[in-house]
């Protein structure tokens, strides 16, 4: 009995459907990638914030003396209008290293047992000089150590960038000596336009705390 051959017509359907087939299959494909790379990215920006504000926090609590400028004192009603350009949009304290193996009742009147620090965190354009409106934010932290009378010692100065990418990051206090939130140190941290699909913002909190050693 002679078998029956495909007719042309079946072999383009069949070709067709194999078609449709891989073309569904590589769409699947596809999206499940486009997902994993929008997760994987997501939780490196989560990741990034995260260890951020971690960083701030802990040298905020290491901190002898908060300036009193800066982050600015504010009224609540004052905080939505906040801009990461303003001036005086900067952290700035100071921390002492304690040489806790010197007596201090060996040395003479004018020495001490540390070395204090100033530190600051800034923000600049991402991209300098062709910055424009749009451009994104970069986190400073400068670090510079302080001579006997506590003034800053430029030459011995350290800088490094702590985050790029930033759409948006205020340092803050409230005036309201009611609350609990009085004598804190706010951040807002934001990366991500609002009206875009994935953005991430942070408003933290921390207690200012620590004193300067007696001279």
């Amino acid at each position: 009995m002679k078998r029956k051959a495909f007719t042309l017509t079946e072999v383009m359907i069949a070709a067709i459907i194999l078609v449709l087939l891989l073309t569904s299959l590589w769409r699947v494909f596809s999206s499940t990638q486009r997902n994993a790379k929008t997760v994987m990215e997501n939780h490196a920006i989560n990741d990034a914030l995260d260890r951020t504000l971690i960083k701030i926090t802990d040298d905020v609590r290491e901190a002898n003396s908060i300036d009193d400028e800066y982050p600015p004192l504010y009224e609540e009603s004052d905080i939505a209008g906040l801009k990461t350009e303003d001036e005086k949009n900067q952290l700035k304290f100071i921390k002492v290293d304690y040489k806790f193996h010197i007596d201090p009742s060996t040395l003479d009147s004018n020495k001490v047992n540390y070395t204090a620090n100033q530190v600051v965190y800034r923000l600049e354009k991402e991209v300098e000089p062709t910055a424009t409106e749009n451009s994104k934010w970069v986190m400073i932290r400068e670090m510079t150590p302080l001579n006997e009378n506590r003034e800053p010692v430029t030459s011995g100065m350290t800088v490094y960038t702590v985050l790029s990418g930033i759409d948006e990051c205020i340092f803050y206090r409230v005036k309201d000596p009611e609350t609990s939130r009085s004598g804190n140190i706010f951040i807002k941290l934001r990366i991500g336009e609002k009206d875009k699909k994935y953005s991430n913002e942070s408003i933290i909190s921390i207690k200012e705390r620590g004193a300067m050693p007696e001279s």
